[in-house]
């Protein structure tokens, strides 16, 4: 890994650049974030977490183990989609063990967990490192993993190569998509794969526009609190399907989602349900 203030090399098992910056461990995470950005993603990840308290968000610890297939989120949609993208990777990695993964958004740990458990080596990254609620959460996890708080813009730190690189639903929620694809291929082995999860792209993103602008009105006002890190439109539209495409994406539909995703043809305002791969050369 390298140090995110000057780029030096770190020492693995200190954590010390040659130039003196340090790092420490906390609660099992690496925190590897730059003196300049930390106020910042301090102020946002603390924020963030009181409002989803406070809003009876966060899952209670002792289901991690369960998702997404644990009965307090089964009807719920979001954990369904999940449900989904792990049938997809499973056929992926089909037959396949000992990969060196890595797990990009990796929130609270499940899709981790579950790579740990068909005997993958995992590094999970995420900008959020809270207890339940982010990388922290490794600990109601009857496995381990390496996991690293850090900058999702800025892979580069991460100076090494793995099997599988997996965008976990984090790809619509980045300012250029393009970019952070072609960043993460970067960091796939030869005879590797780069995996975009939840992918959803829509043909008229006027009403997904007006959705995410809502959204965001309602933080600012009611919590003074910008939905989003860094400015992004916070969705996939069809320029973006066509310019990932250009840089090297196939994308799938998920099987799971055949008829939702042939509603989407003859409605343009309904999402078009994907996921994207490339394998390296």
């Amino acid at each position: 890994m390298l140090c995110p203030d000057c780029r030096e090399p770190l020492d693995a098992s200190r954590f010390i650049c040659t130039s003196g910056h340090a790092f420490g461990m906390k609660d099992g995470v690496l925190r590897l974030v730059a003196a300049d950005f930390a106020p910042r993603l301090d102020a946002f990840t603390r924020q963030w977490t009181a409002i989803r308290k406070a809003e009876g968000r966060l899952l209670d610890p002792n289901i991690l183990p369960l998702l997404p297939d644990a009965a307090t989120v089964r009807d719920d949609f979001q954990w369904r989609l999940r449900r989904y993208d792990l049938e997809v990777l499973g056929e992926l990695l089909a037959g396949r063990s000992g990969l060196r993964a890595l797990d990009v958004g990796a929130w609270n740990g499940w899709l981790s967990y579950r790579l740990t458990q068909w005997g993958h080596q995992v590094t999970a990254i995420d900008y959020f490192a809270d207890e339940i609620d982010g990388l922290a959460a490794l600990k109601f996890y009857p496995r381990q993993w390496r996991a690293i708080q850090m900058d999702l813009l800025d892979l580069s730190l991460l100076d090494e190569s793995f099997d599988v690189v997996i965008l976990n639903r984090c790809l619509q929620f980045q300012p250029d998509p393009v970019a952070f694809w072609n960043a993460a291929r970067e960091r796939v082995a030869a005879g590797g794969m780069l995996l975009a999860l939840g992918l959803e792209f829509f043909r008229d993103a006027s009403q997904k526009a007006a959705q995410v602008a809502a959204l965001k009105r309602h933080y600012e006002q009611k919590h003074r609190f910008d939905l989003f890190l860094r400015p992004t439109k916070g969705y996939l539209d069809w320029t973006d399907k066509t310019r990932l495409e250009a840089a090297g994406m196939k994308i799938r539909s998920y099987p799971q989602l055949r008829l939702a995703n042939l509603r989407a043809r003859v409605r343009p305002r309904r999402p078009f349900h994907a996921y994207g791969v490339v394998e390296a050369g």
